[in-house]
């Protein structure tokens, strides 16, 4: 049985501002067709489905039409909510979803109830969520034949929102370590089946992007791999890029890259082989449709003559200054040979000189509107006026002058 393992979709992100839906909508066809090619039986989204809570209508209908077609290729959906989704929004209509094979596994007090993906002899899936307790629910290792292996969903979990039904302290670590012990239990009594655990959440010893949105606060919002050891694999989703914390214990990652962090990542999915056994193979997928991403450091000069950076002109640039002054009207000059650079920073050489004195207080001992504009451009250009500079202040003071304008 062949399970492909995705997660932050964000479909209706941008970046830096740019509508990026075109490259996600092919991302999407992508993993289409991975599913006809590969003929996978399940396709798991471990949350950030969305964006955004209340996503636009383009971004809707683009999950809507994608889930149709993973439908039409043949493979099950097996999708948890995210911290960038509404588990009631996303969740809605989930009982009738359920019947055309697409499960929204979005409540906390139901991951702990597995979605059972059941093969036959004649390798024929089939899916439904247990709907009693083991013990008395007649699907197990003999459902359809073959075998059957349990998806548990977890959603992200709030821990100050769900610690008080959980009966637990309100930590990452305690909210989620509790939804797992009672998976762990319904998982212990349905007998030697497999069992995929997905999970949205920071585990220890990921490697972090600049994409994700931090909620951790001195280690309180990671939780250790161990906590899924009792499982075949686990599907985990939040860290956008595509690694593995253990063996049975990856991230697939974003399907687009959201940072300039993500620069040169591989992105794509996991494509996890489970037999009756457990898991026999993992095996990372590509996907050909990105954001091609440049990093770019340099003086203004350097970057805008040095013919090493073609390749960045049809790229998305981030670019670093490195010039003494602060040169003007950098953006619009880099964007004469690169003009998708959507981020710009200066960072001289050397550094920025520090001064002793803080700037409010210099500007409130000047002498003078000459030493108050002199003040100023020092501020913003980290470097005093040259002669010719002190000139034309003084000239455009005396004219102010001129004219009855006060000091």
């Amino acid at each position: 049985m062949l399970i492909l393992h995705t997660s932050d979709w964000h479909l209706g992100r941008t970046f830096h501002g740019v509508d990026v839906l075109d490259i996600q909508a092919q991302a999407m066809a992508e993993i289409v067709e991975w599913v006809r090619h590969h003929g996978v039986s399940a396709v798991l989204v471990s949350g950030d489905v969305y964006d955004r809570a209340q996503p636009r209508t383009e971004v809707v209908e683009l999950l809507s039409a994608t889930l149709a077609q993973i439908r039409e290729a043949g493979a099950y959906v097996i999708l948890t909510s995210g911290n960038h989704d509404s588990p009631a929004r996303l969740g809605f209509g989930s009982g009738i979803m359920s019947h055309g094979g697409v499960h929204l596994l979005t409540r906390v007090a139901e991951a702990h109830v597995p979605v059972l993906l059941s093969q036959s002899t004649d390798s024929t899936i089939t899916v439904a969520r247990a709907t009693a307790p083991p013990a008395l629910d007649p699907r197990g290792a003999t459902l359809s034949g073959a075998f059957t292996v349990a998806v548990y969903g977890i959603p992200y979990i709030e821990p100050r929102a769900a610690a008080p039904s959980l009966d637990c302290a309100p930590t990452h670590q305690a909210v989620l370590g509790t939804v797992m012990e009672r998976i762990d239990a319904d998982r212990k009594e349905r007998g030697d089946i497999p069992s995929v655990v997905m999970a949205h959440a920071f585990v220890t010893g990921a490697q972090p992007t600049d994409s994700e949105r931090v909620v951790d606060s001195g280690g309180l919002g990671t939780v250790p791999a161990e906590v899924f050891a009792r499982h075949d694999y686990t599907a985990l989703g939040h860290i956008h890029r595509r690694q593995r914390v253990a063996d049975a214990v990856r991230y697939s990652g974003s399907p687009v890259a959201y940072s300039f962090s993500e620069a040169g990542h591989p992105k794509g999915a996991w494509l996890v082989d489970v037999q009756e056994t457990g898991v026999h193979e993992v095996t990372g997928l590509d996907h050909a449709a990105r954001m091609d991403l440049a990093c770019l450091r340099g003086t203004l000069d350097e970057l805008l003559r040095d013919p090493a950076h073609t390749p960045a002109e049809g790229a998305w640039c981030q670019v670093v200054l490195t010039d003494r002054d602060r040169p003007a009207s950098a953006m619009d000059r880099i964007r004469t040979r690169f003009p998708r650079t959507v981020e710009l920073r200066w960072e001289p050489e050397g550094g920025r000189t520090l001064t002793q004195q803080a700037y409010s207080a210099r500007v409130a001992e000047a002498a003078g509107a000459e030493e108050l504009c002199a003040q100023f451009y020092n501020h913003v250009r980290h470097r005093g006026l040259s002669g010719p500079e002190q000139d034309e202040i003084a000239d455009a003071v005396a004219a102010a002058r001129s004219r009855g304008v006060e000091q």
